[in-house]
Formats: structure tokens, sequence, C-alpha cells
């Protein structure tokens, strides 16, 4: 894959963006909770998917913060 020279670490948001980040981070946090229900009822392979799920939520919200991260790790590596 070929790297781009000037792909700038993005500082702002716009308001839906803001909207769209609660939402995924509170949207795992459910899930993570309903994880913790399923553990305690007895279903392993849903609280398996459940949590998956929730953590893939909560990287959604942290879409941006990784975004920034992979591009100053990508930066180290040149």
């Amino acid at each position: 894959m070929k790297r781009t020279q000037g792909a700038k670490v993005r500082k702002h948001r716009s308001r839906g963006e803001m909207i769209s980040t609660f939402i995924y981070i509170l949207v795992g946090v459910f899930f993570a909770g309903e994880t913790r229900v399923l553990l305690d009822e007895g279903e392993v392979g849903s609280a398996i998917l459940m949590g998956l799920f929730a953590c893939a939520s909560i990287a959604g919200g942290l879409r941006f913060h990784i975004h920034n991260l992979w591009h100053r790790i990508s930066e180290l590596r040149k």
C-alpha cells in the first residue's frame, strides 16, 4: 500500500461526528453490561459474541484516536 506524504492528524470534529462517537461508546457500554448478564445466566457463547460487539463498538467510538495513533506510529517507522 502506498503511503501518503501529507496525511494530517485530525484535530476537529463536526457535531455529527461527535454524536456518532458518543452513541458508539454508549452502545458499547450497554453491550458490555449485557455481556455480564449473559455470563451470569450461563450463556457463554452469547456472552463472548456480545463482548466482541462491545469491543467493536467502543473501537468505533475511538476511531479518530486510533487513526491518529496509527498515523504517529507510521511516522516513527519512516
